[in-house]
């Protein structure tokens, strides 16, 4: 059976290296470019969600 431990176990969209179905005359260095900061806006999400739910379970134990 697999566990999944974290979040990082999870493949989505934002731990593709592109999300594209397929590469075509469009992937000029400006999609490239617009990939790259779907992947770190992504990341940065995740994040900010990491650290909130950490905050919370801190939180939940001091009560």
């Amino acid at each position: 059976m697999l566990t999944v431990r974290t979040m990082k176990h999870v493949a989505t969209s934002r731990t593709i290296p592109s999300f594209r179905s397929c590469r075509t005359v469009s992937s000029t260095p400006a999609s490239l470019i617009q990939d790259q900061g779907r992947m770190v806006a992504g990341y940065a999400q995740m994040l900010v969600h990491d650290s909130q739910r950490q905050w919370r379970d801190m939180m939940w134990r001091r009560h």
